[in-house]
């Protein structure tokens, strides 16, 4: 029994570490109004760098406005969330928080296209959002070398998505990785400041409504 279950602990780390990736993945954002007679968003990123080690996923957003960063601990599944409030940087603690679009099926194709010396497949999703109660499709291409569990988008699918689309009520978001780098991060990078004031989501929501 004991060999079994050592078989069955070594199976799954391997697996593991053979989908472990350390490093940066940058990709640039381009968004598309529905209907160009409303006025542009300009809270939107135009870049996202993704940072990846261990079962730590971080994603900062570049936006005109500032930056915000989510820290993601794949093993716990909870989330951080640092943004800039009034020139101090704050933590809202996220709290297994679920996205409101929820992924109803996933279609893979035999197709295949070279991103960055990463092979990746092509995938339709269906997705439902639950806030505006509509279906969305997003046409994505993902590799099996990156787990998707660093991921905040697209749960169940079998790989790391490198080109994607997000659908919104008004705007559909245009992701696509251009740069990716293998390196080593400080585990520091995954945490934040002890000067940092954190608050629950709920907290935070009552902040603002002050």
């Amino acid at each position: 029994m004991r060999i079994i279950s050592f078989f069955l602990f070594f199976s799954i780390t391997s697996s593991y570490y053979l989908q472990n990736f350390e490093g940066e993945i940058e990709f640039n954002v381009i968004h598309k109004q529905k209907d160009s007679s409303l006025a542009f968003n300009n809270s939107l990123p135009s870049k996202m760098n993704y940072y990846i080690s261990g079962e730590f996923s971080r994603i900062d957003q570049i936006t005109t406005l500032g930056n915000q960063s989510l820290i993601i601990d794949t093993i716990s599944k909870n989330s951080l969330l640092l943004i800039n409030l009034m020139e101090q940087q704050i933590c809202i603690n996220i709290n297994n928080e679920k996205d409101t679009n929820e992924v109803i099926a996933i279609k893979y194709l035999d197709y295949y296209k070279n991103i960055l010396n990463y092979k990746c497949q092509k995938a339709i999703i269906n997705s439902y959002n639950k806030q505006t109660e509509k279906n969305s499709t997003s046409v994505v291409f993902f590799t099996k070398e990156i787990s998707n569990s660093y991921s905040n988008n697209f749960e169940g699918l079998t790989g790391f998505p490198l080109s994607y689309e997000i659908n919104s009520s008004d705007i559909i978001s245009t992701y696509t990785a251009i740069n990716i780098k293998k390196k080593n991060i400080d585990p520091q990078f995954f945490t934040t400041d002890k000067n940092t004031k954190t608050y629950s989501l709920d907290e935070f929501k009552n902040l603002m409504n002050q």
